[in-house]
């Protein structure tokens, strides 16, 4: 072998290593990319071009309640196809021709046969789950954080955050963002009845050498999170997740939840919202239980929401201090800073065991990766007659997400006397 040919072979070889295992955003199997099939870029009247229903992606559709697309283009095999009728980039198989030399770039899961993303292959799929029991304020974190990441985050660790198409983007700010950021509006509960499909972000980093990260977010509606059927579906999201946000609502803290109430003249009916601990149940009975050890090792952050209800706990001198880092604003820039997460860690914990120890303690005992977090995805609570946000100004949002892509090594962290 001349040296061009050895030095091309140790191209392709790096091309391939440097590959990723694709999971599907949708059905979360995991596939190589050469086991990816493709949709023919137009039906034609022949043998094995015909339209007619995708048997795959209907079953797929009829678990969420979905009608069917009805006859549309065929599913094509590349096993079935010659090498000269497959395009590669950078060693991933990318494009299928026809036997008449048409072009499909369209990939699909070779399990569902939904759409897998342009980058899949090339970078990671990087699943984030947004659980907790139902009224915890998921919908609402999911909407804070992801503007925040977009807005500011992003800027301070030199990396751009776009949604991974127009049409997504277009939804996650019509349903979402517009309503609550714009309009001042609370957001509805998410309904189980309804399909949960992912809001899917890329991370571009200003350093090239830096991979690209496709996050998938999944607001996993809280009524499902105790209905084991429900919850059949999404535990293989659960197992493929790379983290892990777990939303807890202080008012779901039974003696607590009455005492902020009063406190902060609220007029909720507390009797309508689930313990944590419900979802924690359902977590362990889908997913965990099916673990080693039956513990997890994915990065889990427990997120305390609406901190700012707080306060006045900590003005009666009790269960927070008045000074507590929760209130206070802090930005991390370039780099997670560990102090600042050790001392949130550390008052949350004290919290809990407070509020709800059994609670706290089963947390220990079934992530053996595990980060404490206080936020306030507003800022403070909103109008309790018209539901309406004042002024919209997050606290500490940002955080959970951070320690977990610090945990997954995208980002570095230190502490407060080191400098990246």
């Amino acid at each position: 072998m001349g040296l061009f040919q050895k030095r091309k072979a140790a191209i392709e070889r790096a091309q391939i290593e440097a590959t990723h295992e694709i999971v599907c955003l949708y059905c979360f199997r995991n596939f190589d990319h050469n086991e990816v099939v493709f949709r023919a870029a137009e039906a034609m009247d022949m043998e094995g071009y015909r339209a007619e229903p995708d048997r795959l992606l209907d079953a797929y559709r009829a678990r969420f309640r979905l009608g069917s697309f009805g006859a549309i283009a065929p599913v094509l095999n590349p096993a079935e196809f010659s090498e000269k009728n497959k395009g590669y980039l950078r060693g991933i198989l990318t494009t299928l021709y026809d036997d008449h030399n048409n072009p499909t770039s369209v990939r699909l899961c070779p399990y569902c046969h939904n759409d897998i993303l342009p980058s899949a292959g090339f970078a990671p799929s990087t699943i984030i789950s947004i659980v907790g029991a139902s009224q915890a304020g998921k919908s609402v974190y999911l909407t804070s954080l992801v503007h925040t990441l977009k807005a500011a985050t992003s800027l301070n660790f030199e990396m751009f955050c776009t949604p991974v198409s127009n049409e997504m983007g277009r939804k996650f700010r019509v349903q979402y963002e517009d309503p609550l950021i714009e309009n001042g509006y609370l957001l509805d509960p998410t309904q189980k009845e309804k399909q949960q499909e992912p809001f899917i972000f890329t991370f571009s980093f200003a350093d090239s050498s830096k991979p690209e990260i496709n996050i998938a977010f999944f607001d996993i509606a809280g009524e499902g999170m105790t209905d084991s059927a429900y919850m059949d579906i999404y535990a293989a999201h659960i197992r493929n997740s790379s983290g892990v946000l777990f939303i807890v609502d202080p008012l779901q803290f039974g003696a607590i939840g009455h005492k902020l109430q009063i406190l902060n003249n609220l007029n909720y009916d507390l009797s309508t919202l689930c313990n944590p601990t419900e979802a924690l149940s359902s977590l362990v009975e889908n997913y965990i239980y099916k673990q080693p050890n039956g513990v997890s090792n994915i990065p889990t952050a427990v997120v305390l929401t609406k901190t700012d209800l707080l306060e006045a706990l900590s003005h009666q001198g009790e269960y927070i201090h008045p000074r507590s880092n929760l209130f206070a604003r802090y930005i991390h820039r370039g780099y997670f800073n560990l102090t600042q997460s050790d001392h949130v860690n550390y008052e949350v914990d004290a919290f809990m065991h407070q509020a709800d120890p059994n609670f706290r303690n089963a947390l220990k005992r079934r992530f053996a990766n595990l980060g404490l977090f206080g936020v306030s995805a507003l800022g403070a609570h909103p109008d309790d007659i018209y539901q309406r946000v004042a002024d919209f100004a997050p606290v500490r949002v940002d955080e959970p997400f951070l320690w977990i892509l610090y945990k997954l090594g995208y980002i570095t962290g230190h502490h407060n006397e080191v400098k990246p």
